[in-house]
């Protein structure tokens, strides 16, 4: 730092300018720094199912495991979890249908236990059944073998029919 630089800082009450530390208002005017404040931190933004799809899923599977037909009870996202077929990515997706009730099955156990746990690992294995999708495929237009109903395709009323949907429905 020159030594003229030094002193338009000392004249303008910064007695250290070799610290770290920020001196008055942003900018200074007094010595031409423009400093900004810290940016705010944005809140994430909740990027799931909102609460009445995450009912139609539930009323739909009538409360069960979508794999292994068992009752689910306890707390969501650990006893049990509402699972994208078609996964949803780590950065998410604009994908309009991504939450919608056919792209949305109730499971067992939470991403890593229980059949939930089982689908995300085990995702090609899990596909014949329709668990899981791929990501260029139509939740819609892909059947699932579910626990209760059988194999049938979801609709995106929250039902499920036994007849298969017309390709461009």
């Amino acid at each position: 730092m020159s030594a003229k630089r030094r002193a338009a800082l000392a004249e303008a009450g910064n007695s250290n300018p070799y610290s770290t530390l920020t001196y008055g208002t942003w900018p200074d005017k007094s010595t031409g720094i423009a400093r900004r404040p810290p940016s705010p931190t944005a809140r994430p933004v909740y990027t799931g199912p909102d609460a009445t799809t995450v009912a139609l899923v539930i009323e739909r599977d009538q409360g069960r495991c979508v794999r292994c037909g068992v009752e689910q009870t306890g707390e969501r996202g650990w006893d049990w979890s509402v699972q994208h077929r078609r996964a949803r990515g780590n950065g998410g997706t604009r994908r309009p249908d991504t939450n919608t009730a056919p792209n949305l099955i109730l499971l067992c156990g939470s991403a890593t236990t229980g059949c939930h746990g089982w689908v995300e690992s085990e995702r090609e294995a899990a596909r014949p059944f329709g668990w899981a999708i791929l990501s260029t495929d139509n939740p819609a237009l892909k059947p699932i073998d579910h626990a209760v109903h059988g194999r049938v395709w979801l609709t995106g009323d929250g039902g499920w029919t036994t007849t298969e949907p017309a390709v461009g429905a």
